[in-house]
This record gives structure tokens, sequence and C-alpha cells, in this order.
């Protein structure tokens, strides 16, 4: 990737999302009488709250009834929830939480004739017969690491030096990674620095360690950081601004776009970037399976497009909210479908 190249995706990115490219034909939708399930592994993570959100509004466009059930942030949880739900015998079951830890219960969903539909249940959008899911609904992570590439290399003229923070337990974390830090590797004015491997789950006990260490060894001269999800950079932050750097000096370039991202990119700390996922389009098209899924039909094979969130946009496509929906009219698009309707969805965005 040149410099030039990457400018070129950054402009593209950070455009308006006002242009639909998802479906305009499919199949029709049984209204009501259908109850759809959502199992979220943690309900009090944001994203997966967003996408729930999107399942149910979604149904209720069709008079479906809606049930969710929270996994609480542990194993044990989701697997009780994903029972539970399975027990409920719904019309069909979407789930945020990761798929390979349901073998069991997701088993006897497709015995039972439910079709299982995830949202970042596994590392790659569309179908995944081997887990049980009819499909996977998330963006192209290759596509997500690419983007922060990009924008590192074009912001910095080329000569970005580069470290990489993530959870490598995660495959999708790998795959982030090796997309965003390859095309750095790859230019000759620009330096890759490391990765950096931390845990979920001790973040807040081996950040800071792990932020010293990288300002002893490089300093924070011309330094960046990409990571593969934005829940990293409080952390970050604070590591940063007890050692005193400047919120302008190391730039952060995120993922997931939580509203932490948001509140440092507007405020100008540390974070000048992030990926975000889509919010309620995700439930959207989660139900846009479900409804192939009762016709008998193979799931669409739509990919929502990267968008870059960057100080300039920061408050559009729904981010005076704080999460990415893009202002493209998809819910009017599904249930034009859906409905039969063809209702002006340029009105609608």
């Amino acid at each position: 990737m040149t410099v030039e190249e990457a400018k070129s995706i950054v402009a593209k990115a950070t455009q308006p999302s006002t242009k639909w490219t998802g479906p305009t034909t499919g199949p029709r939708a049984k209204e009501g009488g259908e109850t759809i399930a959502y199992v979220s592994s943690d309900q009090s993570y944001v994203s997966y709250v967003n996408w729930g959100d999107g399942v149910k509004d979604a149904a209720d466009k069709l008079g479906w009834e809606y049930k969710a059930f929270d996994g609480k942030g542990t194993v044990s949880g989701t697997l009780t929830a994903m029972q539970q739900a399975v027990a409920s015998n719904p019309v069909a079951i979407v789930t945020s939480a990761d798929a390979s830890a349901l073998q069991a219960p997701i088993s006897q969903a497709v015995k039972n004739g439910i079709p299982v539909i995830g949202i970042h249940a596994t590392a790659y959008p569309g179908p995944d017969p081997e887990l049980g899911l009819f499909t996977n609904i998330a963006s192209d992570p290759a596509e997500i690491g690419r983007t922060q590439a990009a924008y590192v290399i074009a912001t910095s003229d080329g000569t970005a030096k580069l470290a990489h923070m993530l959870d490598n337990s995660y495959a999708i974390a790998r795959f982030k990674a090796e997309a965003a830090t390859t095309p750095v590797e790859n230019l000759s004015t620009a330096t890759f620095l490391e990765s950096i491997n931390i845990p979920v789950a001790e973040q807040s006990k081996r950040i800071p360690t792990a932020v010293s260490a990288l300002l002893s060894k490089y300093g924070s001269d011309n330094v960046w950081i990409t990571t593969c999800c934005d829940n990293f950079y409080p952390y970050v932050a604070a590591a940063l601004r007890s050692s005193g750097v400047a919120p302008n000096a190391i730039k952060l370039v995120g993922a997931d776009g939580a509203p932490s991202a948001y509140d440092m990119i507007r405020k100008g700390q540390y974070e000048v970037a992030t990926v975000p996922e889509p919010s309620t389009l995700f439930g959207y098209q989660a139900v846009d399976a479900v409804v192939h899924a009762m016709a008998g039909e193979a799931p669409d094979e739509f990919v929502a497009p990267t968008y870059l969130v960057v100080k300039d946009n920061v408050d559009a496509e729904g981010g005076s909210k704080d999460q990415y929906i893009p202002s493209n009219g998809f819910a009017c698009h599904y249930a034009n479908i859906w409905l039969g309707t063809n209702d002006d969805c340029s009105a609608a965005s």
C-alpha cells in the first residue's frame, strides 16, 4: 500500500454512508405470530445491546415477538441463556456469543429446525455449517485492519512507527492485526515496532506496564498504536496521561466504535480514528437471514462497507449517539423487501 493508495482508502471510508449497497429484492416475510430469540453474551456491553435493539426493531416491523436472553459475561451464563432460548422454541435464534462455545445447544436448535444466526459469533461473515450457523453477520476483519493501516500511513505520510495491541486468543483479533500491520511492515519509509498481546480480562493490570515499556523503548515521537478493539484504549489513554504524554503525541487508531472511542476522538484525547461496526444494521441483517431461512433460501451475502470515524465526521452517521448508524435508509429498504411495500427510502435516511 503506497501513501497515495492509503489516502484514497481514507477519503472513501470517511464519506457519508448515504448509498444503500445491500439487497433490494428477497423473500417476503411472514407477518405476525412468530417469536425471535436474541442471545447476548453480555448485555452490559453496548455493542451487544445495540445489535439486539436492531433485531427487536426489525421484529417489531413484522409484528414478531422478541425475547432477549443475557449470558451476563460468563461462558456458563451464555450456555444457560442459549439453552433457555432453544427451550422457548422460537422461529430463530440470533446470538452475539462465540458459537464455538455453544455447540451443544446450537446442535439441538438445528435438530429442532431452529436456524441460528450469529452476529460476530465467529470471525468471518457468511454461513458456517461446521459451527451450525445459518449465517454470521459481521464486517470483514481484513478490511477493518486494512482501513486502520491506511489511516496510519496516509496521516503520517508513510513515516509512522506502529505498534499493535490485541488479545491474540481471538481469531478475529489476529486477522485484524495482520491486515493492520502488514502494509506498514511493507512500506520502506515506515516502521513496525511490535505486537503487544494483552488478554482482555487482564487489561487494567497489564496495560500500564506495557505502555511504560513501549515509551521506554521507542519514545512518543510519531508513534502510533492500532488495536483489535477500542476497549483497550481507555486504559492506554490513562497510562499515557500518567506518563505525562501529551494528548496529541502518541496516536491511537481503534476498531469497533465503542462510545469511549467517539468521546476521545471528539475531545482530541489520544484516539484519532476508529473503524466502527454498524449497530442496529447488524440486527436488520440478522432478521433478513431469518426471513431467508423461513423461505428455504440461502442467506443474502451483503457485507456492510467499511466506515472510518475521525474528528471531522465524529458526529455524523449516528456519531452524535456514539454509535455507527448508516444514513442509507437500511430499515426502509429491508421493510420494503419483507412487506412488499415501495416506500421512498431516501426520505428515511
